[in-house]
């Protein structure tokens, strides 16, 4: 692909993207205020009413209608239009789901829109829950049945709102810190205006809330009208199950002239080959024919871990998209390496997958893995190898195990978590639940409280068993993907801000200090304090220097921590 028809790709993809989020905040908003009214039949159905006038107000106006009705069709036109472009369905159980729920949605809410608004629109019935409520409990052929389909509409509805909503909101730094209420609300709000649907029903059942010429109002069956709205729901039902089945034949078009007119063979080092359509990427060939192939971030081209080194047909294949090329650049790749979830070979090509999927699992569990800005610390025990010298094995186990034990108590009392222990070197992470901001000033509050501690653990060790305690911190904030192993069931986190918190450890043995801190590590924290001179080194295997600031003394942390944050 020529490189102006990948940018424009690339730019399509990022609109489509937007446009899909906007879209989809519009009618999850428009669920809300609505789920919201439903829940107000807990109080009256009168208050419920009331209430109708003002949280419905915005939609009934021409902006409003306007913007539900153009997003509804956009996002289920979308929402086609992936069906169109996915070249197979085997996919993870979650998007799975999220197809499923998505595709039945559109017939739930087409006949109730045809009930309550083109009622309203074309024959001038009230919009009110007075006839909703009546023709719902008492006018409808099967009462039980649209009760069951008006719930079963607002409970896939919501599923499916809150699903896309998480996945758009997971990589926000906020979030870890506000998903449980957000949960919480998640779940009263559609449990509250089921509540208050059938509340408002048992009030209208009551013969003294409704005139009996409220019936003979509202009554539809065997009229004119209630002939059209049945017509008119008929006709919605087939225009969405024909442009439904419409985008399944051109799929299934597409994909028979790619199979009879440009068919892909793609081999793999173990003499098996696959052949796949003409459009289909190396990842999809892996996953079609079953076989195993890494990729963390579910072929999205985030992560390199589906690369591919091609062992033949490198000539002939496009050149890598914007994304790719960026991707590859960054770690380095040589000109054979690509991405497999990328690459979409015009004509037959061998691969060669570099990285291992561990089984049948990737490493990292996918539904389980996020990016985030997290800020890690590295503490070493320095001359270890000296604690054997001349000692019991279990009494240098013992040393060990009090200094483990102060670090962790020190990073978990300030949310940290501990994700390693080598020896005595021992990585840790803030900011699962927490802002980056945040995570800096707890970073920082570990180290002084783990400081305090290995000093009073270091005085008595000089005591009793004649050595004295030294160590070094490195501290540094950056971005990782976060996830627990699948065969460990641990949080672990993946990224260069590992090794860089552990390369800055190193460096105080170099400066005679006791912490090396990342200067962004400083300013994010946000102390009111006047920022010591950064000392710009390099750092083995990191491109861009890393400005540094060293600390000697333990009381120059407690300083800055008195400060206020601003």
């Amino acid at each position: 692909m020529p490189q102006d028809e990948s940018a424009a790709a690339l730019r399509f993809s990022v609109i489509e993207r937007r446009v899909r989020h906007v879209t989809g905040l519009i009618l999850f908003s428009f669920a809300t205020t609505h789920f919201l009214n439903h829940a107000c039949g807990l109080l009256r159905l009168d208050a419920m009413e009331a209430v109708r006038q003002v949280l419905l107000w915005p939609w009934r106006t021409v902006i409003g209608q306007g913007l539900l009705y153009g997003s509804f069709a956009v996002h289920g036109g979308l929402g086609l239009y992936a069906l169109y472009r996915r070249r197979h369905f085997r996919m993870p159980s979650g998007e799975r789901w999220q197809l499923m729920l998505g595709l039945s949605i559109p017939p739930l809410f087409l006949a109730h829109a045809v009930n309550v608004r083109l009622g309203t629109l074309l024959f001038g019935l009230p919009d009110s829950y007075p006839r909703i409520l009546t023709n719902l409990w008492f006018l409808a052929p099967d009462p039980v049945a649209r009760l069951v389909q008006q719930f079963l509409l607002l409970l896939i509805l919501w599923i499916h709102g809150c699903l896309g909503l998480a996945m758009w909101l997971r990589t926000k730094p906020w979030y870890p810190r506000w998903a449980p209420g957000l949960a919480t609300a998640a779940t009263l709000l559609p449990v509250l205006a089921v509540l208050g649907i059938l509340e408002a029903g048992w009030q209208a059942v009551d013969a003294e809330q409704i005139d009996p010429q409220l019936f003979r109002r509202y009554t539809l069956v065997g009229t004119p009208t209630g002939a059209s709205l049945t017509d008119l729901r008929e006709w919605a039902l087939l225009i969405y199950g024909a442009l439904v089945l419409g985008v399944l034949t051109l799929r299934a078009l597409r994909q028979r002239r790619e199979r009879r007119d440009r068919p892909i063979v793609v081999s793999y080092p173990d003499g098996r080959t696959v052949t796949v359509p003409h459009g289909f990427s190396v990842l999809e060939a892996s996953r079609w024919a079953g076989i195993e192939h890494a990729s963390i971030c579910g072929g999205r081209g985030r992560c390199s871990t589906c690369r591919v080194l091609v062992t033949a047909g490198l000539d002939d294949l496009p050149q890598p998209s914007v994304l790719e090329r960026a991707t590859l650049g960054r770690i380095g790749a040589p000109q054979r390496v690509r991405l497999a979830c990328q690459l979409r070979p015009d004509r037959a090509v061998a691969v060669v997958p570099l990285l291992s999927s561990g089984d049948t699992k990737p490493q990292v569990a996918i539904a389980a893995s996020h990016e985030r800005e997290i800020a890690t610390i590295f503490v070493d025990l320095r001359d270890s190898t000296r604690l054997a010298d001349g000692r019991l094995p279990y009494d240098a186990l013992y040393i060990v195990d009090r200094y483990v034990t102060a670090v962790s108590n020190a990073v978990e009392a300030h949310g940290g978590q501990v994700t390693s222990v080598a020896g005595d070197g021992i990585m840790a992470f803030f900011g699962m639940d927490c802002a980056p901001d945040e995570a800096c000033r707890n970073a920082l509050r570990a180290i002084e409280v783990l400081w305090q501690a290995l000093d009073a653990l270091g005085q008595e060790i000089l005591v009793e068993f004649h050595h004295a305690l030294r160590f070094g911190v490195g501290c540094h904030i950056g971005v990782a993907v976060i996830g627990e192993l699948s065969h460990h069931h641990s949080v672990q986190f993946l990224g260069e801000v590992g090794n860089i918190a552990a390369r800055l450890e190193a460096m105080t043995k170099e400066l005679d200090c006791v912490v090396v801190l990342s200067r962004s590590v400083v300013a994010r924290a946000g102390f009111a304090i006047r920022m010591p001179p950064a000392q710009p080194v390099s750092v083995r295997g990191v491109t861009d220097d890393i400005e540094t600031i060293s600390i000697s003394s333990a009381a120059t942390l407690a300083e800055w921590l008195a400060a206020p944050v601003v």
